[in-house]
């Protein structure tokens, strides 16, 4: 037996043993907070974190991991590596671990598949740990779905610009300092006679020598390209392949390195050939119309006819002059003027006095066509196109092509028509019901409204981009009673017209003094009315019927009163005449209020009032 520790040894053991405890205690403490801190660390990963056997089998893993999948940590642990891939990716993936396992790390790209069903795409990195002589595999999972659609939206926009590229009309191009094309697009080679953007820019190695065709204006854009940076719409001339020439317009821009260093020159270029010569044959036009204007208005102010227009008064010679400036150009040109003011004669006389007068002038009431069948008059249809379609029909746009359309009450379209006549205005472009293409037609435009039209954009009942590109050239026509001194004129004029030269018996001074004091709420129609009744009638109802000579009854009441009968149909002629003419004038010429006054419908209205003359 050994021999008994005495009372100092074992008490000099117990303090050894208690400072062991402490040291352990201490350790213990520290061991805690380094879990706790490996913790915070792994839960404040933006990833997720995991830790794998060789078995496949998670033995630790980050919260980020159950949150972002949406499994729970029970849930997790169940499932093995493989188990976060669909069939199509898990050959793929075993493979990148088994690399892993082997070579010590590696990489991989993945959806994986979260607790909704959805599939995210994942970057994977993994590392090869050995405890105790057993391997495990180390990793995190960055969420790629951010970069994915960047990548997506940068790849869409790439292709947007490729096809703006590669399919816009006008020329794109970028070339060196020292004039070398760097790249162009097919609209570029196209322009400048080329068979391809590859030919032009082998084929032309200075811009400035082989296609400016001045140096004096080359040498003046590159001044101004390098004084302001950027150039818009600078005109030029320019040689094509062929030798022939054309017209372009340039824009550019000077493109420089990180270093300040330029390093290209990029922009775009139209050609506008043929813009020019339509610019220098406008030109020569106007100047040989400023010159027949300057011989016309010499003599203007003595005329009291301008074409079929009568009157002399200040207000017509404006018109007159108006209307020569119209047949001018090939503006859009818009009319206003009371009911029965001579709104479609002033639109003719443009026509006639235009470079269109070879060509049809189609005048079309907006206000006696259906709703339902603006589309189909205007722009026509093809057989089949709806029921009753048994034939293609042509449009009022077919019909007029090369010359004038003449849109009488434009106040009366929709809303929903203007949409349709705007894509037109714009474009000259139109597409008849039941056909596939598109048609072209190159048609002037001239309406005429008695309606306020800036009050119905107020209203809504216009909209204002269909206004503007009608309200080009605006002619306002005075109403009759603002012109009294033309009275006379027309008076005579509509005297000869409907005697034919036969004798008539002539207007009585109080007559005279009668259409002078006369309001004219119908204007020149309802004067050229009254004078038709007086020839034809000898109906005169501007005065009273005591103060008229041999008037107190028309053709009809006449023949009652001498028992000397005329024929039912022509009395009844005269009888719907008369009607026709009262409505007009209780409704001061307004034809759309008199047709409805009398219950008739719009288009047998018109029908009615262009068969009496009215």
């Amino acid at each position: 037996m050994g021999k008994k520790p005495t009372y100092e040894e074992l008490l000099k053991r117990v303090k050894q043993s208690e400072k062991n405890i402490k040291e352990s205690k201490r350790a213990v403490k520290d061991l805690e907070k380094e879990k706790k801190f490996s913790e915070k660390v792994l839960s404040s990963l933006p990833g997720i974190f995991y830790l794998y056997d060789e078995d496949g089998n998670i033995v630790r893993w980050n919260k980020n991991h159950e949150i972002l999948t949406g499994f729970s940590a029970e849930e997790v642990s169940r499932r093995k590596i493989l188990d976060w891939f669909n069939e199509e990716e898990k050959k793929y993936i075993a493979s990148r671990v088994k690399e892993t396992f082997t070579r010590g790390e590696s990489d991989a790209e993945g959806n994986l598949l979260i607790k909704s069903g959805e599939k995210v795409p994942y970057y994977f990195t993994a590392m090869r740990m050995i405890i105790d002589n057993r391997k495990y595999l180390l990793g995190m999972g960055t969420d790629l779905s951010k970069l994915k659609k960047t990548e997506n939206e940068l790849r869409e926009s790439e292709e947007k610009y490729r096809q703006i590229f590669e399919n816009a009309v006008d020329g794109i191009y970028q070339t060196t300092p020292q004039g070398r094309f760097v790249s162009t697009n097919p609209a570029m080679a196209r322009i400048l006679g080329y068979d391809s953007a590859q030919e032009l820019i082998v084929t032309v190695k200075n811009v400035g020598k082989q296609l400016y065709i001045s140096k004096k204006v080359r040498d003046d854009f590159i001044r101004l390209l390098k004084t302001q940076k950027k150039v818009s719409g600078f005109e030029t001339q320019f040689y094509r392949k062929d030798g022939s020439q054309i017209w372009v317009s340039v824009h550019a821009r000077l493109v420089f390195d990180q270093e300040g260093t330029l390093k290209l020159f990029e922009g775009i270029m139209t050609d506008i050939t043929q813009q020019k010569r339509e610019t220098e044959e406008l030109q020569q036009r106007e100047a040989y119309l400023r010159e027949e204007n300057i011989r016309l208005r010499s003599n203007i102010k003595d005329r009291y006819k301008f074409g079929n227009i009568i009157g002399k008064s200040p207000d017509m010679q404006e018109v007159y002059e108006l209307i020569l400036k119209a047949a001018a150009t090939d503006a859009n040109v818009i009319v206003y003027g009371e009911s029965g003011t001579g709104k479609e004669m002033v639109a003719g006389e443009i026509h006639e006095m235009s470079d269109r007068k070879g060509n049809k002038f189609v005048p079309v009431h907006c206000g006696a066509i259906p709703e339902n069948l603006m589309e189909s008059e205007f722009f026509g249809y093809r057989k089949g196109a709806f029921t009753g379609a048994d034939a293609d029909k042509s449009g009022y746009f077919d019909i007029a092509d090369g010359g004038t359309l003449f849109l009488d009450e434009l106040g009366e379209i929709s809303l929903n028509m203007q949409i349709k006549l705007l894509r037109v205005l714009e474009s000259k472009e139109y597409t008849p019901l039941g056909a596939n293409q598109a048609k072209h037609s190159d048609v002037r435009i001239i309406a005429a409204t008695n309606r306020n039209l800036q009050k119905q954009i107020e209203q809504g009942l216009m909209r204002e981009d269909f206004f503007y590109r009608v309200y080009i050239l605006p002619i306002n026509l005075p109403p009759l009673r603002k012109r009294r001194e033309d009275i006379p004129l027309l008076t005579d004029y509509f005297i000869s017209f409907f005697a034919k030269g036969k004798s008539t018996r002539p207007l009585s001074g109080k007559m005279h003094e009668a259409l002078l004091n006369y309001s004219w709420p119908g204007n020149v129609r309802e004067l050229q009315n009254v004078i038709y009744r007086y020839l034809t009638l000898n109906q005169f109802d501007i005065i009273p019927p005591t103060e008229t000579e041999d008037s107190e009854f028309d053709e009809a009441s006449k023949a009652f009163a001498n028992k000397k009968f005329i024929s039912f149909k022509k009395a009844t002629k005269n009888f719907e005449k008369n009607l026709l003419t009262e409505a007009l004038e209780a409704n001061q010429w307004h034809r759309e209020k008199a047709a409805a006054s009398l219950e008739l419908p719009p288009r047998t209205f018109y029908r009615k009032i262009k068969k009496y003359g009215l």
